[in-house]
């Protein structure tokens, strides 16, 4: 994770780079508000992931000292003295990484965290960093077998860090197709826009990390033809990174408490995304599972759904939005600080920062939606980064 921390100026580097040369092409790839939604949501989730991954890192080394095979690899070809080590390590994890993703799409519990990345109507390198904050459970516990197997658990951050890093730079409309034998083996620009596009025959297809062969082996691989129409079947329509990250578990739970069929509304959580209790059902979806059964129940509206222009509205006018940029880049600021030096601060300390750059991400979401609260958020907001920076640096 360290990694990912280290790189991620050459990320915002990356992305600026991409910003100038759509404008000097005068291709309208970025859209001010959706951009800073998707880098809020990047931030929230460093916020969380921390503590998620040592949790996950506790669980991982337990397992590793109970695996049969941690002394064997340790003693033998697969030590992490061997490149077979690393090698191995690195398909073995965008093999689950695969399983992940695409369980991350069929199971609806998972895809209420997995549906943060899709929900934006834009694709640029932004998106790459648009993530939930829960996301490390999902994709972490399919993780696990990983220390079964022997593998060290620092080995695995290291590779998991270099699987996420690949994955950024597949985030681009700037790339067209590349060579035939490198769109062969790994994942490219032109697959990955597939993935995250909405169009009725590029639903849940390409979920590859770093390789697209995967997807050739199981059935999921679909070539880019046409230009994709990227986001959600029902778009998500608004920059409130809380909303992007909640509102499918919304949606989960108003189920569950409205249904009269209990059991369907629990059996839900682990259906596919479509599937909900009968009585919450148009009549024709009752009882459906198959995603292919549902899909083509609602091609044609998908399609059509796929003509419409993207949603864009501006917040505010040119100082207005400058102001949203100062809202980000101070509690942006502050959690990079904060997650390097988080081991010299006490509980109390750290609580009292979180809730504060979690309500402060809260607050950027109303003003990108042209909510001007200044007394319950602003205010109060600004008010408590003040106490803070005296109370930290004075």
């Amino acid at each position: 994770m360290r990694l990912i921390e280290s790189i991620a100026p050459i990320y915002i580097l990356l992305m600026l780079v991409e910003v100038f040369y759509t404008r000097f092409k005068k291709k309208d790839y970025y859209f001010y508000e959706d951009s800073l939604a998707d880098l809020s949501l990047g931030v929230l989730s460093r916020i969380f992931d921390g503590v998620i991954l040592l949790a996950l890192v506790f669980v991982y080394n337990a397992l590793y000292h109970f695996s049969w095979g941690s002394e064997f690899f340790s003693k033998g070809f697969f030590s992490p003295n061997s490149p077979a080590h690393w090698i191995v390590l690195f398909v073995l994890l965008d093999f689950l990484f695969y399983w992940a993703h695409r369980y991350s799409h069929e199971i609806k519990v998972l895809w209420a965290s997995h549906v943060v990345h899709h929900s934006s109507e834009e694709f640029n390198l932004s998106v790459a960093l648009r993530q939930s904050f829960v996301r490390n459970i999902g994709i972490g516990l399919f993780y696990l077998p990983l220390a079964l197997l022997g593998f060290p658990v620092e080995s695995y951050l290291i590779i998991d860090a270099l699987n996420r890093t690949y994955q950024f730079w597949v985030h681009t409309r700037t790339i067209g197709k590349l060579p035939a034998w490198f769109e062969f083996v790994f994942v490219t620009p032109s697959h990955h826009r597939v993935h995250h596009a909405m169009n009725p025959e590029y639903i849940d297809r390409n979920y590859g990390g770093v390789f697209i062969f995967w997807d050739r082996i199981f059935g999921t691989f679909c070539e880019e033809i046409k230009e994709p129409r990227y986001g959600l079947v029902s778009q998500l329509r608004t920059y409130d990174p809380v909303t992007a990250e909640l509102h499918v578990f919304r949606n989960l739970f108003s189920d569950l408490m409205l249904t009269k069929n209990k059991w369907q509304g629990l059996i839900s959580f682990l259906a596919y995304p479509s599937v909900r209790p009968d009585d919450l059902q148009p009549p024709m979806d009752r009882g459906v599972k198959d995603p292919k059964v549902w899909l083509s129940h609602h091609r044609g509206e998908i399609a059509y759904k796929a003509l419409e222009p993207q949603f864009r509205r501006k917040s505010g006018n040119v100082l207005y939005r400058s102001f949203l940029l100062i809202s980000f880049l101070v509690p942006t600021t502050f959690t990079l600080y904060f997650l390097k030096r988080m081991h010299l601060f006490s509980l109390g300390e750290i609580s009292s920062v979180f809730v504060l750059l979690v309500f402060s991400f809260v607050s950027l979401g109303r003003l990108l939606e042209g909510n001007k609260d200044w007394l319950p958020y602003e205010i109060p907001k600004f008010i408590s980064w003040l106490v803070l920076l005296v109370y930290f640096f004075l």
